[in-house]
């Protein structure tokens, strides 16, 4: 595990200047069995679309490293488009450079002179998600380790202007402007031992920005767990989410505390995730190694100190229910 932590350190993401090479968009592809790492994108449009783009890597179930390319997109009266992908060893690349590119299958992801972007080609449908900022660390790093095995997350984009290029299958290409979110996770833990629950909310459009991370472990100890305003970025206590109603009624409202009160209370409900549910005849396979996360995704609403509301998206991720 020492040897795993080196090399995480080795590959601490930075801000490289413009005209350097970059590897922030480089994975690992260990081969330790519990090995995980992701690229997840998140965009809030200004129409009221929600849209996540990933790219993640793992040694979990049957086979070798496997990539994963995913896509959702909600609409903003609710309609969902959803597709997702798994490819072998063989089609997963990296290229560094002045231009970075990682490529998974049809989908990449990429840093060069334009900006950010990421590109998802999966069941006849396209979306294309680009920023002019390059990634560079936005908040405390985020680690913990499990049994003496690591997880590490980073914040690379947050609050940057993104545009969305979507084309669905039998319907014309669209295009909306709005605010995005880009964040990287490396792990050598498996994801059931990782958290019993994560708390997740990212104003991204709001007036005034505010970020939340927040992990409770099977232990019952918290952390990492933070919030970032303004201001900056300070450490919280704890947390709690209490839950209300069932299925697509479930509702949470989440209090962090620590230096001062702040309250999250779930809205509309965007998105129920349960990805081993989703497996069927495979899922006995995959869920000793992932256990059966779920994760609720939620427009919200939090209140910080005497100010005004700060909307945003809310994420509740369970390890099981």
């Amino acid at each position: 595990m020492r040897h795993l932590a080196a090399l995480l350190a080795a590959v601490a993401l930075g801000a490289p200047a413009a005209a350097a090479a970059s590897a922030t968009l480089r994975p690992l592809l260990l081969e330790r069995g519990t090995y995980g790492e992701s690229f997840t994108f998140v965009a809030d449009l200004e129409d009221g679309t929600y849209v996540q783009a990933g790219l993640s890597f793992t040694n979990l179930g049957p086979g070798s490293t496997k990539g994963i390319c995913r896509a959702l997109v909600i609409a903003p009266g609710g309609a969902l488009w959803q597709a997702h992908d798994r490819f072998s060893r063989s089609e997963i690349s990296w290229r560094d450079g002045g231009d970075e590119r990682l490529g998974v299958g049809p989908c990449a992801a990429w840093v060069d002179g334009s900006g950010t972007g990421v590109e998802v080609k999966l069941d006849g449908g396209t979306l294309r998600l680009t920023t002019a900022e390059r990634p560079r660390r936005q908040a405390g790093e985020s680690a913990v380790h499990v049994e003496g095995r690591p997880y590490q997350n980073e914040v690379l984009l947050y609050r940057a202007p993104v545009s969305l290029e979507l084309t669905l299958p039998h319907t014309p290409t669209r295009t909306a402007n709005g605010a995005g979110y880009l964040d990287h996770s490396r792990s050598a833990v498996a994801p059931k031992d990782l958290a019993r629950r994560w708390v997740r909310f990212r104003a991204l459009r709001s007036d005034r920005p505010l970020l939340v991370l927040g992990r409770e472990g099977h232990d019952g100890a918290f952390g990492p767990l933070w919030s970032c305003r303004e201001a900056g970025c300070r450490r919280e206590e704890s947390f709690t989410a209490d839950r209300r109603g069932g299925g697509r009624e479930t509702s949470f409202a989440v209090e962090v505390r620590g230096e001062a009160p702040l309250r999250i209370r779930s809205g509309r409900l965007l998105y129920r995730d349960a990805p081993v549910e989703d497996l069927g005849l495979l899922a006995p396979l995959v869920r000793p190694f992932t256990g059966s996360p779920v994760t609720y995704v939620y427009r919200a609403t939090a209140q910080d100190g005497a100010g005004a509301p700060v909307e945003g998206i809310l994420e509740i991720e369970l390890s099981g229910e």
